[in-house]
């Protein structure tokens, strides 16, 4: 059952009596440019745009150009989405917890949205006619860069940083190149993942009657997803790694929350308190 009500930006008949609803958005457009397929797209009123979701963006959400720069993203957290309303019934508690970190009254919020713009329906969630070719046109759509990364959950949990996908993908080679030069230690750090969350842990080497044994020493744990800042932190740990033996013992004398605290005072120590200014220096 599609929302009574009337959705911005879109006509008053329902997606479906003049849309093909099985194609993408925007199938209607026409090049105009000097090569097929390339734009300026040319709608049914004659209005040009450098993209179909340009057009998608002003036109059908009205949402201004002045901010365009933010759509890419926002588009490919739209497309995620609507790809997990899609697929399954997804319970209210799950879709907060795992989609909005709790946030309720986010999730709320952008659900509210894309009811009012008329892609989901107001009974289900699940999308519409239009949803569901929007969703086909934003996945037509997306960079070559961008698609490297699949929609839904996945991309939004590996999304949950500041980062760039270049910066993201640049970090994990780094770390996953250093790691191997770790991995022969007593006494190492290794990054892992625990349920979603990504992890950094300390692994040390116990000695027992039988055989040496690997257990972890020490964790550090960023719930909100963000694997970016866990590789940058294991980063600047591979810098220090002819300290790591002796952080190992640190943990084994004075226990877990020494560690913790000595990094805080290590992050901090030659920092000035000039803005914008900060060292690398300590070890």
């Amino acid at each position: 059952m599609v929302s009574s009500f009337h959705p911005f930006g879109a006509g008053k008949e329902r997606y479906g009596d003049d849309r093909h609803p099985d194609l993408p958005w925007g199938y209607w457009m026409v090049s105009s440019g000097s090569v097929p397929g390339e734009p300026p797209l040319v709608d049914e009123d004659g209005r040009e745009w450098g993209s179909v979701r340009e057009a998608f963006w002003i036109d059908r959400l009205g949402l201004p150009w002045i901010h365009s720069g933010w759509m890419t993203g926002i588009m490919e957290f739209m497309a995620s989405y609507l790809a997990i309303a899609d697929g399954r019934f997804v319970a209210p508690e799950e879709r907060v917890r795992d989609i909005f970190l709790g946030d309720r009254h986010l999730d709320q919020f952008f659900r509210a949205y894309l009811l009012a713009a008329g892609l989901v329906n107001d009974t289900d969630g699940r999308p519409t006619p239009e949803g569901r070719s929007v969703l086909l046109m934003l996945m037509a759509t997306r960079t070559r860069e961008d698609a490297t990364e699949g929609v839904g959950l996945d991309w939004i949990i590996a999304n949950r940083t500041v980062g760039g996908h270049s910066e993201r993908m640049a970090a994990a080679d780094q770390v996953e190149r250093r790691e191997r030069l770790a991995a022969r230690m007593a006494h190492r750090f290794a990054t892992d993942t625990i349920g979603n969350d990504p992890v950094v842990k300390l692994i040390g080497l116990r000695i027992t009657r039988e055989i040496p044994v690997r257990s972890t020493l020490w964790t550090m744990s960023w719930p909100d997803g963000d694997r970016l800042a866990r590789d940058r932190f294991y980063l600047w740990l591979l810098e220090r790694i002819d300290r790591w033996d002796e952080w190992s013992e640190m943990v084994s004398r004075d226990g877990a929350r020494a560690l913790t605290e000595h990094f805080m005072k290590l992050a901090f120590c030659d920092r000035s308190v000039l803005k914008g200014s900060s060292g690398d220096n300590n070890r």
